[in-house]
């Protein structure tokens, strides 16, 4: 975890960092995602569909824990230490990003260990498509309203001169 930082731009260097690495993490789960809507599809019981059904839900978890023990914590300092009021944003986006939270890691314990549920996989799949989308607008909502106002913040002086 990252030590917080009084400088903005020490800060917002962090959140960058993070940042780069978390979305990097967002495409894996888009990329697990599809290759198992894809493998459902073709062979609903397979051992395969099971491999891909597990990689799927670590990988989940790990993103959702990035999410919120690292990158939202992060961003939050940051929207601090660049002396921001960003209270309404953040108190409209994160109780329904935890929303989301909770449907993901419902899947993902369900689906976690191995078990086949044939009759509820696809229905499940697509709940979970639905919930990912929703988190992901919220995600980047609360990015842009952090972070990228923050990167405009340090390089309007730049451009001023």
């Amino acid at each position: 975890m990252p030590q917080r930082s009084n400088s903005p731009v020490e800060q917002f260097n962090t959140v960058e960092s993070l940042l780069t690495n978390w979305l990097s993490e967002r495409r894996a789960v888009l990329s697990r995602y599809t290759a198992l809507v894809v493998a459902s599809d073709d062979t609903p019981a397979s051992a395969q569909l099971a491999r891909r059904q597990r990689g799927l839900c670590e990988l989940l978890v790990d993103y959702i824990s990035a999410g919120h023990f690292e990158v939202f914590t992060e961003l939050l300092n940051e929207a601090e230490v660049f002396g921001d009021n960003n209270a309404a944003l953040i108190a409209g986006l994160m109780p329904a990003i935890t929303d989301t939270t909770d449907v993901i890691l419902a899947y993902e314990e369900k689906y976690s260990s191995g078990e086949h549920y044939p009759e509820t996989l696809r229905r499940d799949l697509s709940a979970l498509g639905e919930m990912l989308e929703s988190r992901f607008v919220l995600e980047d909502r609360l990015i842009a309203g952090l972070h990228n106002h923050h990167r405009r913040r340090l390089q309007a002086p730049e451009q001023a001169g």
